[in-house]
């Protein structure tokens, strides 16, 4: 059985080693640099989520705390007040809110909560993206007409002598905008979690390594 013999030139052996080493420190080179890119991308997604995330679950937090401070008042406080005043068979959709039917800190606590609303909705709105934009208007809107009553009260009793007042307001509408507002909150929430959902997905298939094309 015949077979071929290929003699290598010391000279030519070591020159195709000096090329595969070269080819080798090449792609080696092109792997760093291209791990040090996803690395980067990997840090600005998230130094750009943290933010978003953060705000997202303080402005969220701030609107279920205001639900769950005013809910007690709106779904069984409200019509004790109106059965003191007399008013049993609900005929009249307006009432007679007296500021000595709440505890002291009552009414200052559910401005706070609504103004903390105002404060993380609009940081939201800045940190975005804008389609969140239109909810978290919603939110704020709900939450300064549920404590609307509450602001003019508070700004009777400073005007009042005894630190009391009396305001003629209309309720009825109170329940629904409350249980809107839970909605609401709720749709946020999923809203704001496809959007971090959606940018890691975006980000994360521009960070895909691609090898260089063939020219």
């Amino acid at each position: 059985m015949s077979g071929i013999i290929f003699v290598m030139d010391a000279g030519v052996a070591a020159v195709l080693g000096a090329a595969v080493g070269t080819v080798g420190t090449i792609a080696t080179g092109w792997t760093s640099r291209s791990l040090a890119k996803m690395q980067m991308r990997v840090e600005s997604l998230r130094e750009r989520r943290e933010p978003r995330r953060s705000s997202y679950e303080a402005f969220s937090s701030a609107a279920v705390a205001l639900h769950d401070h005013l809910q007690p008042w709106i779904k069984f406080g409200r019509l004790l007040d109106r059965a003191r005043a007399g008013d049993t068979d609900g005929a009249n959709s307006t009432s007679s809110v007296s500021s000595e039917n709440f505890r002291e800190a009552y009414i200052p606590r559910a401005i706070e909560l609504a103004d903390e609303v105002g404060t993380c909705g609009r940081a939201v709105i800045l940190n975005g993206p804008a389609e969140l934009e239109p909810l978290v208007t919603k939110i704020m809107d709900l939450s300064g007409v549920l404590v609307a009553v509450f602001r003019i009260m508070h700004s009777f009793m400073h005007i009042a002598d005894d630190g009391r007042s009396i305001v003629a307001y209309d309720t009825s509408k109170l329940p629904d905008e409350l249980k809107q507002l839970e909605q609401e909150v709720r749709q946020f929430l999923l809203h704001a979690s496809a959007s971090l959902d959606h940018d890691a997905v975006t980000r994360h298939t521009s960070g895909v390594l691609r090898r260089p094309s063939k020219s």
